[in-house]
């Protein structure tokens, strides 16, 4: 998985965060260089001391296994991909029998069924169910163990019936249990039912994390000073990087209306770097592809404007061709591939053919954007919604066509999964990529709510915590 800092893109403007509010967060101090030196310092020791304790549960599968949980929950794993991926392939050769009740409990079983899946490996599904086929009345009392088949289940993929049963059994099973719980795994029970761990943004469920890990009885507390260490390391680039973009020194452009300006400005000029530095490298067909996408992006911008002006609802079917590359994120995918080494051209190539892969997240960020926005789509007057065509094409109500989309959306998901299985002869990172990508949709528009329109309740707090709000440590 790419380091934690890739993760922290925001793929498309925020509507209501002005420059003038966030510019100033993000500027320079001058003992900001100091203190990044100091973390960095002490992040260095941590690493070796990681290091160690992974060497040391070499030879223990259930120890070595929490132990890259926890990595990973926490956001250091990427320090060590290297070492963590060479311990899953040696794990998952080793075939474990994980029917043995005694020695793996439906813990430790779900645990390793989401780790092996989260990095490729195909691990069977039939491990939770009786000879009948019927989930165990005994789990119903095993509240860590439910929540661990909770998160794994969310890996399934098409024809996983098992793990389709598996979700809506554990998540019944906890809603009714989750008020007898006691904190920390409580809290974690409440916080998972909102937000499932695989379709989390990454950076986020790390701070979550990290608070919930505090309460933990048994933590480890050089693994928490770690954590919170790199959180605020990592916090201390990305405001640098915020810094540089939160300059707005725009000249006038006559012809643009004065919102569009700076944006297209700083896209020339975007585009005009790139160039310039993937040439040095070699990698100057990348630029080539970034932009054709975004000239795909602009054309299908403008079959929407000749919709809206016409007041043409097109059949679903032709809605949702188009919508796919509206949704932007065919774009996205491509352009935020640019700063990466590792994307080859063939990669690209790939790209702009619509894999699978891709074909899945656009249909993931399309419908779940569809449904958030479509009541403030139509009080503005526009027509050629998806909701309105699917409506139209199959005579459903607005509540049949919401559980159409989601249906969509569950389904695309499914496909993701199956796509990121191993083997594979697509480039791990760009998977990783388009992965990461749709855990954004799922976070800004939880609810329903659509949080690039109105960010400030969904997108500021993670924001805030993200960019602004370290955390808090006696260590710093």
């Amino acid at each position: 998985m790419a380091p934690p800092h890739s993760q922290a893109e925001i793929q498309r403007p925020v509507a209501n965060f002005s420059p003038s509010l966030w510019g100033d967060q993000f500027i320079k101090h001058g003992s900001a260089a100091q203190a990044a030196q100091k973390h960095s310092n002490a992040v260095e020791v941590c690493k070796k001391e990681v290091l160690d304790m992974m060497a040391a549960s070499e030879n223990n599968l259930v120890e070595a296994m929490n132990l890259i949980d926890t990595l990973e929950r926490l956001g250091i794993s990427y320090h060590f991909e290297n070492e963590i991926e060479d311990k899953l392939h040696h794990f998952f050769n080793l075939n474990t029998d994980y029917s043995d009740a005694e020695s793996y409990d439906l813990y430790t079983v779900a645990l390793h069924f989401r780790l092996f899946r989260q990095h490729g490996h195909r691990l069977s599904s039939r491990t939770w169910i009786d000879e009948k086929g019927k989930f165990q009345e005994s789990l119903k009392n095993d509240g860590k163990g439910l929540l661990s088949l909770y998160e794994a289940s969310y890996l399934r993929t098409r024809g996983e019936t098992i793990l389709d049963d598996a979700l809506e059994f554990a998540t019944a099973t906890l809603k009714s249990i989750a008020p007898h719980l006691e904190s920390p795994l409580s809290k974690q029970v409440v916080h998972a039912l909102i937000q499932p761990l695989h379709y989390g943004n990454p950076r986020i469920e790390a701070r979550n994390f990290i608070s919930v890990y505090e309460e933990y009885q048994h933590k480890n507390e050089s693994l928490l000073r770690f954590a919170k260490l790199d959180y605020n390391l990592l916090q201390m680039l990305h405001k640098e990087e915020l810094d540089e973009v939160s300059r707005w020194n725009i000249e006038e452009m006559d012809k643009l209306p004065e919102y569009v300006r700076p944006f297209y400005k700083a896209l020339l000029e975007l585009y005009e770097q790139f160039e310039e530095e993937l040439a040095k490298e070699g990698r100057s067909y990348a630029a080539h592809y970034a932009i054709e996408s975004l000239k795909e992006l602009v054309r299908s911008y403008h079959v929407e404007a000749k919709w809206f002006i016409q007041g043409y609802l097109p059949p679903f079917e032709e809605y949702l061709k188009n919508a796919l590359i509206t949704c932007t994120y065919c774009y996205h995918t491509t352009t935020a591939l640019l700063g990466d080494e590792s994307a080859t051209k063939e990669d690209f190539e790939w790209l702009s053919e619509k894999p699978k892969m891709l074909v899945a997240g656009l249909l993931i960020c399309r419908v779940i954007d569809d449904i958030a926005t479509y009541e403030v789509e139509k009080e503005r007057g526009q027509s050629a919604t998806g909701i309105e065509s699917y409506m139209r094409d199959n005579g459903a109500t607005i509540e049949e066509a919401v559980a159409k989309f989601f249906e969509i959306a569950t389904e695309a998901w499914k496909d993701i999964n199956e796509e990121c299985m191993r083997p594979s002869p697509y480039s791990r990172d760009v998977l990783m990529r388009i992965l990461n990508l749709e855990r954004i949709i799922d976070v800004t528009y939880k609810g329903n709510e659509d949080g690039y329109t109105q960010p400030e309740k969904v997108l500021k707090p993670h924001i805030v915590a993200l960019f602004v709000d370290p955390v808090e440590t006696q260590t710093t």
